[in-house]
């Protein structure tokens, strides 16, 4: 067991030595001058630690697939009607059920709510520069953002704050709402991909 979070922690560990989860912000600069301090936060925090890791690390994987694979050959193959109204059901039945499994968990694997801690980081990447510049421009534009950037699951867990107590109506809307948003943004991205990607290929073919 000891191993297994180790080996998560060092997948954890950005370029600039922090490692961020819905707790905050932990800095590991100087590990060889605070190994005891490092091995007692681990032991303390392991559980969490596991959670938050493995549930992002097999969701990215995931969404990668869906996404980049199963989304761009539907909507070609289909085209975007079509293509896109099957992948937007898909999108709405997977995304629904795990917004409900992640509210009977009662496990906050997600981080909800650590948008807001992304301005401690140093030199952010391209996309935590978008998200902090949304959340500095209010709540609709981080819905855009995260319908973009994430899917209707991630956005409607980031607005009900890290709360567990039932889904309410307001949740369901916000959840149908960046199903559309969301969706949307996505038919029209897998088609133009798919056209380059084919055209490429055709093109290469051909020479």
């Amino acid at each position: 067991m000891e191993n297994a979070i180790s080996w998560l922690w060092t997948q954890c560990v950005n370029r600039q030595g922090l490692f961020y989860m819905a707790s905050g912000p932990i800095s590991i600069r100087n590990t060889t001058a605070n190994d005891a301090a490092t091995e007692s936060w681990l032991v303390r925090h392991r559980r969490r630690l596991a959670e938050v890791s493995l549930g992002h690390g097999l969701y990215a994987v995931f969404n990668w697939f869906f996404d980049n694979v199963l989304y761009v050959y539907v909507v070609y193959q289909l085209g975007l009607l079509r293509g896109g109204t099957i992948m937007t059901l898909l999108s709405m039945v997977q995304c629904g059920a795990l917004l409900m499994l992640y509210e009977r968990m009662r496990i906050d694997w997600v981080g909800a709510g650590s948008i807001g801690r992304l301005s401690s980081i140093p030199n952010p990447v391209r996309w935590q520069r978008v998200l902090l510049w949304a959340d500095r421009r209010g709540a609709a534009v981080v819905f855009l953002a995260l319908c973009i950037l994430q899917d209707p699951f991630i956005t409607t867990v980031y607005f009900r704050r890290g709360r567990f107590n039932g889904l309410r109506p307001r949740d369901w809307r916000i959840f149908l709402a960046s199903v559309l948003t969301s969706n949307g943004y996505w038919t029209l991205r897998s088609g133009a991909l798919g056209v380059v990607l084919v055209g490429g290929w055709h093109w290469l073919l051909n020479r």
